[in-house]
């Protein structure tokens, strides 16, 4: 005899049922229509490593379609040579998305450098974001009538640290920000 689940344990089993269909790269019709040397040259643009034609396999397999594996790793290398150029190493690690090594040899190396000095700005500027937050929670709470003056003093040696602190980050960002200006310069030319 079929019991259902208690009312408890069905919120977290639909949940984990919509987090695993979220993770398939193409639905069933997507799988039937997809021109895959067009997606191939969408995922070289995008940076996909060879491990997502696997991915696209696993989702229409299902289906009983299998993926035309020679269209789509031609279409990702052309998609790769779009990718694969400084001013995309550098818009990639300025967003915080850090380079996967899917880079032909003759660029793969310089690609890497340019990406690690501007997520080096990137994750700086998220510092001093995070710096001055904690700054501001501390004002906030160093206004309230009913913060205590022990707390208060506390307060304000906190805040005299994290004005330190973001005086260094703000330093530190100004010199990776020269870093990879240098870095632009060279390997731009």
């Amino acid at each position: 005899m079929h019991r259902p689940l208690p009312v408890p344990l069905r919120l977290p089993l639909l949940l984990l049922l919509l987090a695993l269909s979220g993770c398939a790269t193409l639905d069933e019709n997507e799988c039937r229509t997809v021109d895959w040397r067009e997606l191939g040259l969408k995922d070289g643009r995008s940076g996909y490593s060879d491990s997502r034609l696997a991915e696209h396999r696993e989702a229409c397999v299902k289906h009983g379609i299998v993926p035309d594996d020679t269209a789509y790793r031609e279409g990702r290398r052309i998609g790769l040579q779009d990718y694969c150029i400084p001013d995309t190493a550098i818009r990639e690690g300025l967003a915080g998305r850090r380079y996967q090594g899917v880079c032909p040899p003759g660029i793969d190396r310089d690609f890497r450098d340019l990406n690690d000095a501007a997520y080096g700005v990137y994750s700086t500027r998220n510092d001093i974001t995070s710096t001055e937050n904690q700054i501001d929670s501390l004002e906030r709470e160093l206004r309230n009538d009913k913060t205590s003056d022990k707390r208060r003093r506390q307060i304000r040696d906190d805040i005299r640290d994290l004005d330190r602190k973001r005086d260094r980050l703000r330093d530190e960002l100004r010199w990776k920000e020269r870093e990879l200006d240098r870095l632009t310069d060279q390997l731009v030319r």
